[in-house]
């Protein structure tokens, strides 16, 4: 049985912008913003992001339960992004579901996307972003919560240098005479 592999989509530094500007000046849902920031900071999924809460976040690490794996797992996040969080908290309460909100602004967007893959570009974007920043793929794996590298090595091919490894690494032969 052969499956169709998807097409997986990421998001560029410009339609990050683009995306976080449609938020900014057209939602009325306050969520989304956090929401978006935990899962391009973070590779989590949107469901993960928006059961987050105060309690999820501390010492510069941010946990998430009741993952598809049903594992816990903790990725580090930045100071600020704490410090986000921790106020939008304060003022607005525990998240509540923004998704309608997320489409919509990312339907004000030039972005086009692979059907079904709204919310989820955000975890490709984390993870295209990573290994093309030369992050390793298991650690990578560790932060997406992959039970085995398999999944994770869809990423691979975004590694600066991936296949031109092949030709430093392969075994030294002479010159062959044309």
């Amino acid at each position: 049985l052969r499956l169709q592999e998807r097409e997986l989509a990421w998001l560029t530094d410009d339609q990050i912008a683009e995306l976080m500007d449609s938020i900014r000046e057209g939602c009325d849902n306050p969520h989304v913003e956090p929401i978006v920031r935990i899962c391009l900071s973070t590779g989590a999924r949107w469901s993960e992001a928006e059961r987050s809460g105060p309690t999820s976040v501390r010492n510069g690490v941010i946990t998430f339960s009741g993952t598809k794996s049903g594992k816990v797992r903790a990725v580090p996040i930045s100071a600020d992004l704490q410090a986000l969080l921790l106020k939008h908290w304060r003022q607005h309460g525990p998240f509540t579901s923004a998704i309608t909100s997320f489409r919509r602004a990312l339907a004000r967007t030039t972005i086009k996307l692979p059907k079904g893959q709204a919310a989820h570009v955000l975890r490709h974007t984390f993870a295209s972003h990573f290994m093309q920043n030369g992050g390793d793929i298991l650690t990578l794996q560790k932060i997406l919560g992959h039970s085995t590298v398999v999944v994770t090595m869809r990423y691979a091919h975004l590694a600066p240098g991936h296949f031109t490894e092949a030709v430093a690494l392969a075994p030294r032969m002479p010159s062959a005479a044309l």
